[in-house]
């Protein structure tokens, strides 16, 4: 009898033994796709939890991609207010005085 589901592919297994030749033999991590849409019928609290610690570990990502970008020297005012490293507003410039446009997205 079928015990377990697979949250990553939803096959059924039945035993410990079944779920590691599964993973062998698919090669699923057997994690659910943390950014696929979830039914709200499917929806609870191992869901919800799930759902949060993602956007913990996004908050995370970017404040370590602030501090990074601080030692750099350069601040982070957003996507249009952000500042260039030094050495790329330099290579900017001196493109724009022989003539040519450079775009850099940040």
């Amino acid at each position: 009898p079928w015990n377990y589901r697979c949250p990553g592919c939803s096959r059924l297994t039945c035993s410990l033994p079944c779920v590691q030749a599964h993973k062998r033999r698919t090669a699923c991590s057997g994690k659910r796709p943390r950014t696929v849409p979830v039914a709200l019928a499917q929806f609870d609290g191992n869901q919800l939890l799930s759902d949060y610690n993602l956007l913990e570990e996004t908050s995370q990502v970017r404040e370590s991609a602030h501090r990074l970008l601080d030692g750099f020297g350069c601040g982070f005012e957003g996507r249009h207010g952000a500042q260039l490293l030094p050495w790329l507003s330099f290579l900017g410039k001196a493109a724009e005085r022989r003539g040519v446009r450079l775009a850099v997205q940040t």
